[in-house]
Parts: C-alpha cells; structure tokens; sequence
C-alpha cells in the first residue's frame, strides 16, 4: 500500500514539475527581440556583452505599444559597493528567473501593467530587470571572498546592460523617433533612473517633445497620475 502511495505521489509531483517548466518556458520566458516586434508582445533583449553580477547571462525586456510613446524602467534590488556588501549578498546578485521576477515586480498592478486604469498602458516598454548591484550604471569588476571562503568575481555591469539592450531596441524596433519619453525607476532602480536619464533623452531620443523623469524608492499607480 505504501509503495503504491509513494508511487502516485510521484507521478504528481512529476506532473507539478512539467507544468511548472511549461509554464516558465511558454508564459514567463518571452521570446527574443527580432526586427518588426508584434504590439503589446513581451520579448527579452540580449548580447555577449550582458551578464548579471555573478556572470550569467543578463537580459532586458521589452514591449512595443501602440502609442508613440516610450517608458524606459529601471527595477530596483539592493546595491553593492565594496568586498562586504558584495559578500552579504544583500542585493539581486544573479538571473535567476528573470522573466517571472519581471513579471511579479514591474507588470501586474505596476507601470508597465496593461490595465485599463494605467495611462502608460499603451506604451512602448524598455525594463531592466535589476542583477549587477550597481545602480544600473556600472562598467567594473572587482575580486571578492565570500562567507564559504571561496573567491569570486562580482561584475557591475549595468551601464554595459543597459547600452546593449538600448542599441538592439533602437536597431530592431523602430522606436526611434517618439512624442514623448519617460525615464523611471524604483528603489535602487530609481537612482539608476536619475543617473542615465540624461544617456537616455541625449542619446537615443534627441527629438522627443515630451521628455520625463520619474524616479522614487516606491512607484505606485494611482489616479493622480491621469
């Protein structure tokens, strides 16, 4: 009796596991940015040069709206300056399910939400999901030990993230000539917010007749905002 509870029990389990992976690959994972993205589509934006804090692979996310307008989103998730704060790990040290964290922290009920209240609901989204510890804005990498004694890297390499994904939006999505544009962040992102929004107005939408920035440790949605 016990070997055949044991027996469906893992047949469940098996059955959770598939459905889990199923819906990570085809619901949280968005396909990769490629020339002419369809509207309101979520697509990941990434290149060699990206990679989170600890190395992996780093993407950003994006969405094409209908209007001419486009939000470009900093997540927040710590920061880390120095060996110390580096070996707490008090701060997104890595990728790690990057399109659900994305999912839970910036689309249901945020900004970038596609809700009938939110006023941004219709435009075009660039979001930077937060893993480098950096504000966003790094370029560096320093040696560090961590609580196990083991050496490692810590690659502040947000400012390579954000040029990146930036260059492969402009290239392929046909975004680069917007009414308006709006720059914001929370937490940690808002700092980031504050420091590229110059890079960003400068850079990539020069011609821009509205240009915005919105940066705070808390961004919540509400009818002032209308």
């Amino acid at each position: 009796m016990m070997k055949k509870v044991l027996k469906i029990l893992s047949v469940i389990l098996a059955l959770i596991l598939v459905v889990l992976l199923g819906v990570y690959l085809f619901v949280l994972q968005y396909p990769e940015l490629k020339n002419d993205p369809k509207v309101d589509k979520w697509y990941r934006i990434t290149t060699d040069e990206m990679k989170s804090s600890d190395g992996s692979k780093y993407r950003a996310l994006f969405k094409k709206g209908s209007e001419n307008k486009v939000m470009v989103y900093f997540a927040g998730g710590g920061v880390s300056v120095n060996e110390e704060m580096a070996r707490e790990e008090t701060y997104n040290t890595k990728r790690f399910f990057i399109d659900a964290v994305a999912n839970f922290t910036m689309n249901m009920g945020g900004i970038a939400t596609a809700t009938d209240d939110n006023p941004f609901k219709d435009w075009t989204v660039i979001a930077f999901p937060y893993a480098t510890g950096d504000f966003h804005a790094g370029t560096g990498e320093f040696k560090y030990t961590d609580k196990d004694g083991n050496e490692k890297t810590l690659y502040h390499n947000g400012y390579t993230n954000f040029t990146g994904a930036m260059k492969e939006a402009m290239e392929h999505a046909g975004i680069d000539n917007p009414d308006s544009v709006l720059v914001t962040g929370y937490s940690a992102g808002g700092f980031g917010a504050s420091l590229l929004a110059d890079d960003v107005f400068s850079n990539y939408f020069p011609n821009a007749k509205s240009k915005t920035v919105l940066a705070d440790s808390s961004l919540l949605l509400n009818d002032d905002w209308q």
